[in-house]
């Protein structure tokens, strides 16, 4: 699925019935967690605590959060966990019954080549080991591995998942939509001042 059909899918996914509920919690957990220590995970706001998946099974949403966690993680900035990635994936999945079923199935088959290759099952320090496995022919195109698929799928779901909530976009990137710059100040190298 391109970003194109991502964000189709998302805006189709907007005029369900639940969404608005859905996304303005999303947003308003997002916005609980910039409290500027990201270092320590803060607590989980209610409504995640008491988030049920709608696409996944329990141990499927589990180990995605999982493995979000392990690709976008916490550090001196929020990560997956604070963007809630898994959240909303599951969110939107959920909402691409009638719209996308491929690429339901698409997920269903990515779940399932983690499972297979133990990452369910597995405990932090192993599925972080894992991931790195399962990465290896991004860096090394001659390597090979069974759930490559199922990671790049999740990387790239992540990614969009992350940069497009509030956490990503306004606390990590600072975004400062609908504002101008009053001046554009020069470049401050000296390299770049010669003519």
């Amino acid at each position: 699925m391109t970003r194109r059909g991502l964000f189709h899918l998302v805006l189709r996914a907007a005029t369900l019935p639940t969404c608005a509920a859905f996304l303005s919690n999303w947003l308003n957990a997002s916005h609980q967690h910039a409290d500027g220590n990201a270092r320590s995970a803060p607590s989980e706001p209610p409504f995640l605590r008491d988030y049920r998946p709608q696409f996944f099974g329990h141990d499927d949403f589990e180990a995605l959060q999982a493995f979000t966690e392990i690709l976008i993680p916490t550090d001196d900035t929020p990560g997956a966990r604070e963007a809630h990635c898994a959240h909303f994936i599951d969110f939107v999945l959920s909402a691409s019954t009638d719209y996308a079923p491929e690429t339901q199935k698409r997920w269903r088959q990515a779940m399932t080549a983690l499972r297979q290759a133990g990452f369910h099952a597995a405990d932090l320090k192993q599925r972080v080991a894992l991931v790195e496995v399962i990465s290896r022919p991004e860096r090394h195109p001659s390597a090979h591995h069974p759930a490559f698929a199922a990671y790049r799928l999740i990387k790239r779901e992540s990614a969009f998942a992350f940069y497009t909530s509030r956490v990503g976009m306004i606390d990590c990137l600072d975004y400062r939509g609908n504002s101008y710059n009053l001046s554009f100040p020069p470049c401050t190298h000296p390299e770049h001042h010669v003519v």
